[in-house]
């Protein structure tokens, strides 16, 4: 019966490829590729001769009736990213919804990700973890992004790219976020390069030299509490009865609605 193979690609180191991996690809009829050129290189170094097609963001809805009718045709696909494990924040999610509704056989290979690396190196309490692929560059998009991980109650993994890093990280900063985060560059690869801190200890530790390839963060959860939604007045008069110091008020009260303690201070000095 033929089969259609989501297949992972070393994320750096070209060891990582699997016997299994190997045996997949030299077997299928028609490999399907986000960069056509990568995968010839990947097959080359395989010492493999397949037929190439592309399967990419800007043409992956043409492409869902042309595979499914090859497999119909009893010739098996394998699907491969640029690296890493196809479908993680890359085009494929909309053809295996459609193989499953045609009765194609699908079968995934394990392999790498960054996703998974990133998360060991990190050193934080990963039993749950949020996945949220790139940063937002902008808009709505991009201020939830940063709601997300004022109020994480786990780690969270995301991506962003060489040139965005620096400013995505000022945000953090801008933002008053102090999750510890972990930036893991050229992961698998010679020049390795795993960064720990704050967002604005990284900012002074990283160099901005130029490299290639995807950055992943991982972005341990939130110290605050969430956002409780309290009336700051009839609350701080509740503690004053108790003979509660205003200072430690503001203090308390900033630890539930994420206000700053001077502010709520000056708010509730006079009461």
């Amino acid at each position: 019966m033929a089969t259609f193979y989501i297949c992972p690609t070393p994320i750096g180191n070209l060891e990582d490829i699997s016997e299994r991996l190997v045996n997949t690809l030299s077997k299928v009829d028609v490999v399907y590729a986000e960069d056509t050129r990568v995968a010839k290189k990947l097959l080359s170094h395989l010492n493999l001769k397949k037929e190439v097609k592309s399967y990419f963001k800007g043409n992956e809805i043409k492409k869902v009736s042309e595979i499914s009718n090859l497999l119909s045709e009893n010739k098996s696909v394998a699907l491969i990213s640029d690296a890493g494990t196809p479908l993680i924040s890359d085009p494929g999610n909309m053809l295996i919804q459609q193989l499953i509704e045609d009765n194609h056989e699908i079968v995934s290979i394990p392999g790498p990700s960054s996703v998974l690396v990133a998360l060991t190196l990190s050193g934080f309490e990963i039993d749950r973890f949020t996945f949220l692929g790139f940063i937002p560059k902008s808009g709505k998009e991009r201020t939830n992004f940063y709601n997300l991980i004022s109020e994480a109650s786990h780690p969270l993994v995301c991506f962003t790219s060489p040139n965005r890093l620096m400013n995505d990280l000022k945000e953090f900063v801008s933002k008053d976020l102090q999750n510890e985060i972990v930036v893991c560059r050229e992961l698998t690869k010679k020049f390795e390069s795993v960064y720990r801190g704050t967002a604005q200890e990284l900012l002074k530790d990283i160099p901005e030299n130029k490299y290639r390839g995807e950055v992943t963060l991982v972005i341990d959860k939130s110290d605050k509490l969430n956002t409780l939604d309290i009336d700051i007045e009839i609350f701080a008069k509740k503690l004053i009865e108790f003979q509660v110091p205003k200072r430690e008020i503001a203090k308390i009260i900033s630890s539930l609605n994420k206000e700053k303690v001077n502010k709520i201070y000056d708010s509730i000095k006079n009461l």
